[in-house]
């Protein structure tokens, strides 16, 4: 988008993010183990990008709703991380959970 381009209803033109805080969103829990996982439960998340780091995490919110992904039924788990500043972190990276249910 440009300085005085007209834009469409429902177009983003800014993406604004708080980087204070990271989450991380699990997008492959099955219904075979969801109902195992409650919010307060503790995680450690490591990064593929990032080999020998793993941070603490704790469960935040556990989809009440399924979804589905390549013929499973999944759930969404949202994780908050721990102090993760000095980790080269950007969105999208894919990460490794391991919830301690």
């Amino acid at each position: 988008t440009n300085v005085g381009e007209l834009v469409g209803a429902g177009i983003p033109v800014v993406t604004m993010a708080d980087f204070s805080q990271w989450l991380v969103k699990t997008t492959d829990l099955t219904e075979l183990n969801v109902a195992y996982v409650n919010v307060g439960d503790s995680t450690e998340v490591s990064f593929d990008a990032i080999p020998g780091k793993t941070i603490h995490g704790i469960v935040a919110d556990v989809a009440m709703m399924a979804g589905m992904a390549s013929g499973d039924v999944v759930y969404e788990v949202t994780i908050v991380l721990d102090e993760a500043a000095d980790l080269p972190l950007r969105w999208g990276m894919t990460a490794v959970v391991d919830i301690e249910s």
